[in-house]
């Protein structure tokens, strides 16, 4: 993405200075009209804007405060340091922390702008970004936030960490919602169908989401490309379940596909495209959904079978949603400006588009009940038992469903799940009943 994001940059007939760990990168940037520096130190030389986008929150403080490449040793005056990595909540406040009392820089300027939106995003300038911290530092970096961003930058109140913040409660649902497309289109192969089909039909149902549309196109070919890898979403689902810990929150679906994302890379699968998790719920025929995207199927699709994926999908994302803006709430982010950004963003799905506003609302309008979904899921469930299949996801769902029917949500519009994360101090959101 940060290679997209720079030559971005460069297409927008700024003078942009890039420096990568990668030396191929380099290489590739200054073909595109780019310069290259050696080092962090060198890349910053008169620079009035610095963009960071890295893997970790390590890696921005290593490349701005290294004792002898950082860029701290060369930031010119009232630099504006634009941060777009995601990382805890607490990591921008710590660099402010130290550029102020470590080297006595109050003057640079910092932004806490995490980015959603994959590589195309990133080179055409229409990520979504979340940008929090003080007003002159947001009015310093707002040039070239328009650039990287267009229409889809959101100032995010709160201060450093906002964003960060937001990025994190989107990133519930993004991670949710890849392991998602690897149960489904994993249990679509199961059951024998044509997965290449499956993939077509569920994207117009109810139970398609953006990472189901964008991840599992990697699934049908054969394409070695590694889009993102696997260690990347490894590491923001991290950043969630701890934030969850400092919240002192539940994260149920969160933790499970942390734990499912640990399988994958425990099986050696932490460099290559994250679409590959798939394979971890093949293990005995990895390539089993490629193969059935290629193969001789039949034209028709068997719709019961169809079903079963399409409902053990919507009950996931149902749940995620709740988990998700539920989490929104517990750490003060604004409920609606927080749905505005996801539902346009890579963690939106069409039940976060449809079950989200009604949420916030208060006017629960769905026409499936708690116990109706529980119903549905229990035959996508009991069909995956008799091919020994796993439903990670779905399992976790089912529990939490079944909680909210024993505390009495059973005959309560599906959106009353929302109500197993309120704590002794009361509701979350507003509902009916």
């Amino acid at each position: 993405m940060g290679f997209g994001m720079a030559t971005n940059l460069v297409k927008r007939s700024l003078v942009v200075t890039g420096f990568d760990v990668y030396p191929p990168t380099l290489t590739r940037f200054v073909a595109e009209g780019g310069s290259s520096a050696p080092t962090p130190r060198e890349t910053v030389q008169g620079a009035k804007h610095v963009v960071f986008m890295v893997a970790t929150a390590a890696q921005i403080l290593s490349a701005l405060f290294d004792e002898e490449t950082g860029a701290i040793h060369t930031l010119v005056p009232d630099a504006t340091l634009i941060l777009c990595s995601t990382g805890p909540p607490e990591y921008t406040p710590n660099v402010r922390k130290l550029l102020d009392e470590k080297y006595a820089r109050k003057d640079v300027k910092v932004v806490d702008a995490p980015v959603s939106g994959g590589t195309i995003r990133a080179a055409d300038g229409t990520l979504t970004i979340l940008a929090s911290g003080p007003e002159d530092a947001l009015a310093a970096a707002r040039p070239i936030l328009d650039v990287m961003a267009g229409s889809n930058l959101y100032i995010i109140p709160g201060g450093l960490g906002a964003g960060t913040k937001v990025k994190m409660v989107h990133q519930v649902l993004a991670g949710i919602h890849l392991l998602m497309a690897s149960e489904a289109m994993g249990f679509a192969a199961a059951l024998g169908l044509d997965t290449k089909k499956v993939f077509e039909l569920v994207k117009a149902s109810e139970g398609t989401s953006w990472m189901f549309e964008n991840r599992t196109p990697h699934m049908l070919v054969d394409d070695k490309r590694i889009y993102s890898a696997l260690n990347i979403i490894v590491k923001d689902i991290a950043i969630v379940t701890a934030g969850g810990r400092s919240a002192e929150f539940p994260l149920f679906l969160a933790s499970t596909t942390e734990q499912v994302l640990a399988s994958g890379v425990s099986a050696g699968y932490g460099l290559e495209d994250d679409a590959k998790l798939v394979k971890v719920y093949l293990p005995q025929n990895p390539s089993l959904v490629l193969t059935q995207a290629s193969s001789a199927a039949s034209s028709e699709i068997d719709a019961a079978k169809l079903k079963l994926i399409v409902q053990m999908m919507s009950a996931v994302h149902l749940v995620s949603t709740m988990e998700a803006m539920s989490l929104g709430a517990k750490v003060g982010l604004d409920a609606q400006q927080l749905f505005e950004i996801i539902s346009t963003a890579a963690g939106t799905s069409w039940m976060f588009k449809d079950r989200a506003p009604q949420l916030l609302s208060g006017n629960w309008t769905s026409k499936k009940t708690v116990d109706d979904v529980i119903a549905e899921l229990t035959e996508s469930i009991e069909a995956a038992n008799l091919l020994k299949y796993p439903l990670h996801l779905s399992g976790t769902a089912f529990q939490l469903l079944q909680l909210a029917s024993l505390k009495g949500l059973g005959k309560q519009p599906d959106v009353a799940v929302s109500k197993l994360w309120e704590g002794p101090e009361g509701r979350l959101f507003r509902s009916k009943a």
